[in-house]
């Protein structure tokens, strides 16, 4: 029989990112937050307000240091996708699983192996407008990004 040690569930985040949406998309908010688990993290997604014309959306870890950019691209400097040991698409440290939305709102918990919650401080996790096709290069043809936030 499988049972849950109680104090993991009361156990704080490592990590938190907290997800505001771009000029184009105001009204995103969420947070992703990062569990130190078994030689990797434990990633639980909360997000709001996802347009509800689409379903699927990618989420990655990119390798810059802000979520601010330019008309053309709000995330600019976001970066590309983290990637610390050199890996191609889609096995970059910050290719991370899709998201689902159900009329907007999206939850996800999964399990990396790829990180730990120390490794990612600092980074800003993107939402893109499309899912990503875990294969082409560099970076999945995920589309716009339509919101960020720094993992502090």
């Amino acid at each position: 029989m499988f049972t849950v040690n109680p104090k993991l569930l009361l156990q704080r985040p490592c990590r938190i990112a907290v997800i505001s949406g771009s000029p184009k998309y105001p009204e995103i908010h969420g947070t992703v937050s990062f569990f130190k688990a078994c030689n990797g993290s434990l990633a639980v997604a909360e997000i709001f307000n996802l347009p509800s014309d689409k379903r699927v959306f990618a989420m990655h870890i990119h390798n810059g240091t802000e979520c601010s950019g330019n008309t053309d691209d709000p995330f600019a400097n976001a970066g590309s996708h983290l990637n610390l040991f050199n890996e191609e698409h889609p096995f970059h440290t910050g290719d991370l699983p899709a998201l689902f939305s159900n009329n907007g709102y999206a939850w996800t918990a999964f399990y990396t192996n790829r990180f730990q919650p120390t490794q990612v401080k600092g980074y800003p996790v993107i939402i893109h407008a499309a899912p990503d096709d875990y294969h082409t290069q560099p970076s999945g043809n995920s589309g716009e990004k339509i919101a960020c936030g720094i993992i502090k």
